[in-house]
């Protein structure tokens, strides 16, 4: 049996940050991943906006200064209306968002989660407080008063004072400990790649609504000497099936129309993933000896960038929380001022977004007109202009 301060099922981005962030305030920590990290790397073609919040967090781990020179800078927001045009290849109606309006820092940094993932795998093999097991799942978990004992899948057991559960959305330990979840399926699916365009994005992120969904283009380093952008493209679950199966010629020109040529003829540059769209939120955040941080807690569509910046927020709580009752590590009435000061905003983000996300996705005229009146006029108003803004810094409420 393996003894710990704190067991982590989950080797993902929310998992290894949690890890790091205790084991360097002097936690011992175990984290068990499901995959080797040669298949996690291979896995995620994605990329993550880290809001200012994020960063601090990050720089208070030491984990941004390893990552800085491949951030890419998110200075303006732009979002278009292309819901007029039938391939949504036309503009309706933009508008732009520039931090500089409010802050001498841009709303984020777009940094690739391989990259990303890489860095936090050599940042804990340095830890000789943290132990991490590769190819290994956490399949039971039982909670005394004064520990928890986890059953993995390689049949070794691990003790331990708090067990974080950061193993997803579909999350054994959630489902062991009986906490339900609220699931909401939009019946969309989201490719991800990165490109090339001819194009300098100029520090632009932006956001191209139609039907099915938007279609978010979000600033990288050059490649290959080309400027280049990750994308996200939200899609109904059977066009984006067909999307995945087109041929590279054929997919490059639909993206391009798809992005109303904003940085001329778009070219693939990675490998294409496909992600199913949904929101979920579990009804606690904890139980005896067991946090849930991450998309085991909550999951939302990729709008605004609130996804891991989310998680981000789960476990620096965590983490104060440990520095405040140092002597307490599990205990309940931790745990409780856990649930007390996280589940309020969640839920406003989960139910924040999952709206943006309906109104984005629908085919109907009246809404689509709603929606560009709004983008022409409602956000033009400073108030709401500069809320926007601050949410995307990670400081604004949806």
């Amino acid at each position: 049996m393996l003894e710990t301060d704190i067991f982590i099922a989950g080797a993902g981005l929310a998992g290894s940050i949690a890890a790091l962030s205790f084991s360097k305030t002097g936690r011992n920590v175990v984290i068990a991943d499901p995959f080797s990290h040669s298949d996690n790397a291979q896995l995620d073609y994605r990329t993550t906006a880290y809001l200012q919040p994020s960063k601090l967090f990050l720089e208070r781990l030491g984990v941004w200064e390893t990552i800085e020179d491949s951030a890419m800078p998110l200075e303006i927001m732009k979002i278009i209306d292309a819901s007029e045009a039938q391939n949504g290849d036309k503009i309706k109606s933009q508008k732009e968002f520039n931090s500089a309006e409010i802050s001498d820092s841009p709303f984020g940094w777009n940094v690739k989660n391989s990259l990303m993932r890489a860095e936090l795998k050599r940042l804990i093999d340095r830890q000789s407080n943290c132990e991490l097991i590769d190819a290994t799942s956490a399949i039971d978990f039982t909670s005394r008063d004064t520990a928890a004992f986890v059953k993995l899948s390689s049949g070794n057991t691990v003790k331990a004072k708090l067990v974080i559960a950061a193993d997803g959305r579909n999350s054994i330990l959630r489902e062991k400990a009986g906490i339900s979840t609220k699931t909401h399926r939009f019946g969309q699916k989201a490719l991800a790649f990165a490109v090339t365009h001819p194009l300098a994005h100029q520090n632009i992120s932006t956001e191209i609504h139609n039907s099915g969904g938007p279609f978010t283009l979000v600033p990288l380093p050059d490649f290959d000497g080309k400027p280049s952008s990750a994308i996200v493209w939200m899609e109904s679950g059977e066009k984006a099936k067909n999307l995945m199966q087109m041929e590279a010629k054929e997919f490059e020109r639909e993206m391009t129309a798809r992005s109303c040529n904003i940085l001329g003829p778009l070219k693939l540059a990675s490998k294409r993933s496909l992600w199913p769209i949904i929101s979920q939120i579990a009804d606690r955040l904890c139980s005896k000896r067991l946090a849930l941080i991450g998309e085991t807690a909550h999951v939302v569509p990729p709008i605004g960038a609130q996804g891991l910046n989310m998680s981000l927020a789960d476990i620096k709580l965590l983490n104060d929380l440990d520095q405040k009752y140092p002597n307490d590590l599990g205990e309940i009435h931790t745990l409780n001022e856990y649930q007390k000061h996280r589940i309020v905003d969640i839920r406003r983000r989960v139910v924040g977004v999952s709206a943006l996300n309906k109104i984005s996705i629908s085919d109907n005229k009246l809404v689509q007109n709603i929606r560009a009146f709004g983008l022409e006029n409602f956000f033009q108003l400073p108030a709401i202009k500069n809320n926007i803004m601050k949410l995307g810094m990670g400081n604004g409420s949806i």
